[in-house]
């Protein structure tokens, strides 16, 4: 074998192997950033955000090895946006989950359920910093997209329709028979979705009976809120922020129905619960 011959098989065999080398980097980039984000996705669930970042901070690192155009990078800015919104850090979630948009817009096209998922946590998001305008310029093409390629009994349709219904609770320009039909629509996709007992459902029930203490229907709230408060405590940890918020929100209730007693007792409860949670973080009470 010639001189070049030998030179010409050497690179060939040096291309091959840093092409396996790639193949077997990206392979465990993917089977790392699978692992975190699952992991991420189950701390979230249970409030556990300090795992849940670490997790997803993994998964984003992950993430980076993959190609230009990877959906698994947007669902990663998807996720950590979503859960600097549930610890209230709303700059740092705006900024991931406008990214998470920028990137589906232009990787993914106009269509695609990683962009539908940023619309609508940016939409969640937005109804909670009462910018309820731009929450609804974002739901609504959500919703579309969701229905369109997920099909209408899908629970990411709940979802986005539960959110939609919030946004429309706007105090400054309520639109209750709407906002009431979006809820409800929410409600019988998700119990057929997912069961009598999921925190989704919950999470809707919460949003009717806020919706029917609004407008003074004390009577039809009151049942609802009791549900979401017993959904959220069969199915979370006892110390889960939901579990906080439902007694707040069913003692509120309770003082407009002049149930001063029953009010106290929800709110003590909630108040611990947010004085560990606290103290777990090492912040004061």
């Amino acid at each position: 074998m010639s001189c070049r011959a030998r030179r010409c098989l050497w690179l060939s065999i040096s291309m091959l192997v840093a092409l396996a080398i790639s193949a077997g980097s990206l392979a465990a980039s993917a089977r790392r950033w699978a692992r975190a984000m699952k992991a991420g996705r189950a701390a979230y669930e249970q409030a556990d955000f300090a795992t849940a970042e670490k997790q997803f901070k993994v998964a984003f690192t992950a993430a980076t090895k993959f190609e230009l155009g990877d959906p698994r990078a947007v669902r990663t800015l998807n996720a950590i946006g979503n859960l600097y919104r549930a610890e209230d850090k709303t700059d740092a979630a705006e900024a991931f989950l406008s990214k998470a948009r920028a990137m589906a817009e232009a990787w993914l096209g106009a269509e695609s359920p990683e962009l539908a998922t940023a619309l609508n946590n940016l939409g969640g998001l937005y109804t909670s910093e009462q910018r309820f305008a731009k929450a609804e310029e974002v739901l609504r093409p959500a919703l579309a997209m969701r229905e369109k390629l997920l099909g209408p009994e899908h629970p990411e349709v709940a979802a986005t329709l539960c959110n939609l219904g919030e946004a429309l609770l706007n105090p400054y320009r309520p639109r209750y028979a709407e906002a009431e039909s979006l809820l409800k629509s929410s409600l019988e996709i998700g119990q057929k979705a997912l069961g009598p007992e999921h925190p989704a459902l919950a999470t809707t029930l919460d949003d009717l009976a806020a919706l029917y203490t609004a407008e003074g229907r004390y009577a039809e709230a009151e049942p609802l809120e009791r549900k979401a408060l017993e959904i959220f405590e069969h199915t979370l940890r006892s110390d889960h922020p939901y579990v906080a918020d439902a007694l707040q929100h069913y003692a509120a209730l309770l003082r407009k129905m002049h149930r001063q007693a029953e009010a106290d007792t929800l709110e003590a409860r909630a108040f611990t619960i947010a004085a560990g949670r606290s103290q777990s973080k090492g912040g004061d009470p």
